[in-house]
């Protein structure tokens, strides 16, 4: 029986402290970014290019939450964009700034998001990226994201 109880109160702890690993992100706190115009090889030319504020850079590569609407890039669900906005009001169509989106790169395996409709409102945890030199790709990356729940 104590062997039980020690048992239970262990796998309490252990998910407690994986919680606690996980950063909750706003996205208020992802628009800390400032533009100045540098010359990309990549492109052959000159753009605006952005740099990070300190706590933005503090997460770079750390396991994060965040919650967004969902927005489908791909047929079968393994890559997508997070928006601060429904798809109505993205930053494309002059709401926000770049900084208000994120790619998500699904967790290989991870099945839960084909059948997550358009602007839904969901939560992720995934590996929070920056991405510095890839014009290719969104300026906030999510990595080996897994699908938390579906936010009615």
């Amino acid at each position: 029986m104590n062997k039980r109880i020690l048992s239970i109160v262990c796998a309490v702890f252990a998910a407690s402290v994986a919680l606690q690993a996980q950063q909750a992100v706003h996205w208020k706190s992802l628009k800390d970014v400032t533009w100045s115009r540098k010359y990309v090889a990549k492109m052959s030319g000159y753009y605006q290019m952005p740099s990070f504020g300190k706590n933005i850079e503090r997460m770079d590569n750390k396991e994060i939450t965040i919650e967004g609407f969902y927005m489908p890039i791909d047929v079968d669900g393994s890559i997508f964009a997070l928006s601060e906005t429904p798809s109505n009001a993205c930053f494309f169509c002059g709401v926000g700034g770049v900084e208000s989106v994120m790619e998500i790169m699904v967790k290989k395996g991870h099945k839960k998001l084909t059948r997550v409709r358009t602007d839904r409102y969901i939560q992720l945890k995934g590996i929070f990226k920056i991405n510095r030199d890839d014009p290719f790709h969104l300026m906030y990356l999510l990595t080996d994201a897994e699908l938390i729940k579906v936010i009615e």
